[in-house]
């Protein structure tokens, strides 16, 4: 009996002190949880402000030059320009990278540039700089060409041992005839292939924006010589759509002065006159564009500080009417065009001075549905600070907003008479003293049933709204001379001017 009941004393103080040791173990697992708790916590919060710190820092900064004849894209804001000017610029993101532009554009200049041009050539003057057994390694090496321009792109990895950096990517335009290069060089001094790779990334990204250089149309032009089968029949496809455009543009003819057409549609402007032609930019239905020539089907057209081209079949001479419904289905199209445009926006890392081509309204949004904040005139300065794909941002005074490609250059255009009367009569604050009327003569260019465009005397070209105006012809038609009464009262700071009444001689 003794036995049984020490034997039952064991057992209830072996599970005593199991559930003593269970329940402190419980105890310090509560303790561990609270502990990562506060642990990850933390983290997060250290998280969230490098996300913070992350935020203020720029990356895919826009470099143009100040003459505006080139443009590179530099990988963040920590990269600086040392060096601005035509035959040399300079860019450093502190001691680890650096990427340099040379460009040549004479004999004697072309004597001074260095470039490789095969991947024999490129190894056997490396080993005259590195003869230390594996110094470099070549990691590619290609070569591309057009009737007008050859280029090569190579990229070499060296020992840090025996070099001052550890990589060099090397980007080199050369014009056929010898007479002209840009060479666009980048260097990275520590083994990090991130930064070479975002280096690469810059060079690559070099664009010429003078569109009458030779240089200007390597994205569409360039054929790579070292083509397998496929790539040939590729090739002989490009050769015919290029052959196809340049007929097309062979037929252009330039106009002595510009001529304003209407977007009958949303369309695509394209860098030549080809479905099959580099998208450069877009119109919304019922835009304006500045129509400078014209080919058998396709308009040339002003973008700015460049020409496009668009298809006749979606050019009028009179502004679409509107619909006076905005149906939930168009708000929710202009809002993803709008949130589109501001997906490819791109903030400049300093501000360059460009001007209007015409009078024009500033928006609080980069669509031609969004606010009006402001209205610019003919030919005034207006700070820009970057762009989107079809609209700049830019800052007129103190008001910063977005204006259309289409109507900004980079070289300023002197305002007519005509203009700055039409603005002085449109404006609120003009004085009674200005004469609200006035006299235009010129040749109809084109004619509807409200609106003629005439080339004036003056090389202007006029869009004369004559739905309400006297007529003194039997009929108004294209070719015909004519003199125009003007209230310019009526007109717009869009340049519409408003005939009272229309004389044909």
């Amino acid at each position: 009996m003794l036995d049984r009941r020490k034997r039952a004393a064991l057992i209830c103080l072996v599970f005593a002190l199991a559930i003593a040791v269970f329940t402190s173990g419980c105890q310090l697992l509560e303790k561990d949880s609270e502990t990562e708790t506060e642990s990850e916590t933390e983290t997060e919060t250290e998280s969230e402000t490098e996300t913070e710190s992350e935020t203020e820092f720029e990356t895919d900064v826009v470099y143009i030059s100040e003459d505006v004849s080139i443009r590179i894209i530099l990988p963040d804001s920590t990269w600086e320009v040392t060096q601005d000017i035509d035959e040399m610029r300079v860019f450093a993101s502190g001691s680890d990278a650096m990427i340099n532009i040379v460009h040549a554009s004479d004999e004697d200049s072309m004597k001074n540039i260095s470039v490789m041009e095969s991947e024999d050539a490129l190894k056997e003057t490396l080993s005259g700089q590195y003869p230390e057994e594996d110094a470099f390694e070549i990691l590619s090496f290609e070569e591309k060409s057009s009737s007008t321009v050859v280029t090569y792109e190579y990229v070499v990895q060296y020992n840090l041992s025996t070099s001052m950096w550890a990589y060099s990517v090397t980007y080199a335009l050369l014009s056929t005839e010898g007479d002209s290069a840009y060479v666009i060089s980048g260097t990275v001094t520590e083994n990090d292939v991130l930064l070479l790779a975002d280096v690469q990334e810059a060079v690559e990204s070099f664009t010429v924006l003078d569109r009458t250089s030779i240089f200007s149309v390597l994205p569409g032009t360039v054929e790579n010589n070292n083509t397998t089968e496929s790539e040939t029949e590729t090739d002989d496809s490009e050769d015919e759509e290029n052959e196809a455009w340049s007929e097309e543009l062979a037929t252009l003819t330039a106009y002595s002065s510009s001529v304003t057409l209407y977007a009958s549609a949303n369309v695509n402007i394209r860098q030549y006159p080809s479905t099959s032609a580099e998208r450069i930019g877009s119109l919304a239905a019922g835009s304006q564009v500045t129509v400078t020539g014209e080919t058998s089907q396709w308009f040339r057209v002003s973008t700015g500080s460049s020409a496009g081209y668009i298809s006749k079949a979606y050019l009028v001479s009179t502004a679409p009417e509107t619909t006076a419904t905005d149906d939930s289905e168009t708000e929710s199209t202009e809002s993803a065009v709008t949130s589109a445009e501001l997906g490819s926006e791109i903030t400049y890392g300093s501000s360059y001075t460009f001007y209007t081509t015409t009078a024009v309204n500033l928006r609080s949004q980069p669509s031609t549905s969004s606010s009006v904040t402001g209205t610019v005139a003919a030919g005034a300065a207006v700070t820009v600070t970057g762009e989107t794909d079809n609209w700049y941002i830019v800052t007129v005074d103190g008001v910063t907003g977005y204006i259309s490609k289409a109507y900004v250059s980079s070289t300023q255009t002197t305002a007519t008479e005509s203009t700055e009367s039409t603005e002085a009569a449109s404006s609120s604050s003009a004085s009674s003293s200005t004469s609200t009327t006035g006299v235009v003569s010129g040749t109809i260019t084109a004619v509807t049933s409200d609106t003629l465009l005439i080339a004036g005397d003056d090389g202007v070209t006029y869009s004369i709204n004559y739905a309400n105006a006297s007529l003194n012809s039997s009929g108004l038609t294209e070719g015909l001379y004519i003199t125009a009464t003007i209230d310019y009262s009526q007109s717009t700071a869009s340049g519409s001017l408003y005939a009272t009444a229309v004389t044909g001689h």
